[in-house]
């Protein structure tokens, strides 16, 4: 099974405005059902930002060269 990505209460919090749910963001962490949908979300919003950020390159990180 794939390694689960840890989501913090500040990864919910910022799904919920991100998806502009209705209601203060209060609901979105008291709510089980809410902040299951949410944390999953957020969760794959992090895996897709992961994905996206190519590795360094050994001989360009020993060069100086950040990109």
């Amino acid at each position: 099974m794939a390694e689960r990505i840890s989501v913090t209460d500040v990864d919910i919090a910022r799904e919920f405005r991100l998806r502009r749910v209705a209601g203060p963001a209060i609901n979105a962490l008291r709510n089980p059902a809410l902040r299951l949908c949410l944390r999953n979300c957020a969760e794959l919003r992090k895996k897709q930002r992961h994905a996206d950020q190519p590795t360094p390159d050994g001989k360009r990180l020993a060069s100086g060269d950040p990109d």
